[in-house]
């Protein structure tokens, strides 16, 4: 059995969910981003030049959803991934090699920087399926608000991906959109970028990395 590496936002679709849960919630809570516009604003500016950055994020989220509920967060959530799923552009071709791998009895490893709730909503058929697992950003409540408590992406996803395992997993294939996942494409024999209309190019990972 051969472990395969899959990105999502920008790999097996184009967009990216929680930059666009964000633009959705904004009109749902345009009371909060009017309040908290120049701490909101600000972190943006901040964000725009480090975007693997953690707290800069969270100052967005924690206002733009201070005073929300429990069950108004689930509501927003649920309302949105059905918008998300209705409206996102599948990349057929990364799509197809997912289920060539699946047939082929692999162990697909999806590793996102979504948090889990989302992609749990949006592709739910990865968390019945007993050769699949995914491993996303955590999110926490608190505060009266709501931010990620783990950003899955860049170096932390090797990380997160060790701590699930507790061990070091090399994969025969691994495809991404980004070159932020060199930590994880570098564990893979044969890398694969997905270009912004889903074609996919092999490239050398290692090289890369240097």
């Amino acid at each position: 059995m051969d472990y395969v590496f899959f990105d999502i936002d920008g790999t097996l679709h184009k967009e990216g969910i929680f930059l666009e849960f964000i633009k959705f919630s904004i009109k749902e809570r345009l009371l909060n981003f009017v309040i908290f516009l120049p701490i909101i604003f600000i972190s943006f500016l901040i964000y725009r030049v480090n975007t693997k950055g953690k707290f800069e994020l969270n100052f967005i989220l924690f206002f733009l959803f201070l005073g929300i509920s429990e069950s108004q967060l689930d509501t927003l959530t649920e309302k949105f991934c059905k918008s998300f799923s209705l409206n996102m552009t599948p990349f057929d071709s990364v799509l197809q090699q997912l289920e060539f791998h699946k047939a082929n009895g692999d162990q697909v490893i999806f590793i996102s920087g979504t948090p889990v709730e989302f992609i749990k909503q949006i592709y739910p058929s990865f968390f019945n399926t007993t050769n699949l697992e995914v491993i996303g950003s955590i999110t926490r409540r608190n505060f009266g608000s709501f931010y990620l408590d783990e950003r899955c992406i860049y170096k932390n996803k090797k990380t997160m991906l060790n701590n699930r395992f507790n061990s070091v997993l090399n994969f025969s294939h691994g495809y991404s959109d980004s070159l932020s996942d060199l930590p994880i494409l570098t564990l893979c024999d044969k890398a694969y970028l997905v270009d912004e209309d889903g074609f996919m190019t092999s490239f050398d990972a290692e090289a890369a990395s240097k």
